[in-house]
């Protein structure tokens, strides 16, 4: 009896440490996304230079990392020039959708509330003060996950070993069967949706270009950041586009429209069944909940990992059942 209760105490114990640090989990879980996106890279790279994949890790991120760096800094200044007319067009756009809608009203009340919800400067500074905490937190937050995901991926029978030893020895063989399985569920995962997002960018780019709305580099790029997160991701994408197509008269506003539904239109029915053939399927209603569920509990970044995590659970799953099964059939 006293054996239950301490086990019971030292379950309810950790259970609450892990809520307390439920974030440093959350970012853990991230760096090991990258590391195992690194790896999904570094296996084609291994094959066609014949570098084992654990070496190939290296040079594959030296270009990933670098290539992301030259493009910041050949595109970096058309893309902040862009973001900040968009952020510049976006008054105007709202202005303007208030008065075709006839809501010009709105605007005001809103302002109205938020000045009587506000009504002092203490309380616009520690608005800045937490938008800069935050702020700093959001870049310390995302140097850990990469610089971590770099440190999972250069020695991952390290921290593979490290897990493995939670279990006991006569558990540790299953342990690490179900592990790879969901490691591979998740690599197949991250390969398809890392090509989606380029593609529903370039695709929204092009689109935008045609279309004639201002700022699509910015907007394009938007998109492809927001299609990582199902559903809502690309809604939110779309709002601003159609509000400064808006801004040029209802026929361009509808084109802008016409552009996102035919991105996503391509992206489900066409993209993401070629890039998911091998990968857990996650139906839809589950996702869209997955979503808000985890965005409700965990805030920002748990709506980023939502669908991954939801992907590691159902892997992990699909890799019981089957053990269960090959039990079944060898008793």
């Amino acid at each position: 009896m006293a054996r239950r209760v301490a086990i019971a105490c030292i379950v309810i114990a950790l259970g609450w440490l892990s809520w307390k640090i439920y974030d440093v989990i959350l970012q853990v879980f991230a760096a090991c996304l990258v590391s195992l996106a690194l790896h999904a890279l570094a296996e084609p790279f291994a094959k066609w230079t014949r570098f084992p994949e654990r070496y190939a890790v290296i040079p594959v991120g030296i270009i990933v990392f670098g290539g992301l760096g030259l493009a910041l800094y050949l595109f970096g200044s058309t893309i902040q020039t862009q973001v900040a007319q968009l952020v510049n067009e976006l008054p105007t756009a709202w202005t303007a959708f208030e008065r075709r809608f006839h809501l010009e009203g709105m605007s005001d009340d809103l302002l109205k509330r938020a000045e009587a919800a506000a009504p002092s400067g203490e309380t616009v500074l520690s608005f800045v003060q937490g938008f800069t905490s935050n702020l700093f937190q959001v870049v310390l937050g995302t140097f850990l996950v990469v610089v971590g995901g770099i440190y999972f991926a250069v020695s991952p029978d390290l921290y593979r070993r490290m897990f493995l030893s939670l279990w006991r020895p006569s558990e540790r063989a299953a342990a690490d069967r179900r592990l790879a399985l969901v490691s591979e569920d998740l690599r197949h995962f991250l390969k398809a949706q890392l090509i989606a997002m380029v593609v529903v960018g370039v695709l929204t780019f092009i689109g935008l270009t045609i279309v004639g709305v201002p700022s699509s580099l910015a907007l394009a790029l938007f998109a492809g950041l927001a299609e990582f997160v199902p559903m809502i991701g690309p809604v939110m994408a779309a709002a601003p586009a159609v509000l400064i197509a808006l801004t040029m008269g209802a026929d361009t506003g509808l084109w802008t429209l016409l552009v996102f539904v035919g991105v996503q239109q391509a992206e489900s029915n066409i993209i993401t069944p070629l890039l998911q053939q091998r990968m857990v399927s996650l139906p839809p209603a589950v996702t869209l909940f997955a979503v808000v569920a985890f965005g409700s509990i965990f805030g920002a970044l748990g709506v980023v990992l939502a669908t991954p995590l939801t992907v590691v659970a159902f892997a992990a799953f699909k890799a019981h059942s089957e053990q269960v099964a090959e039990e079944d059939k060898a008793g």
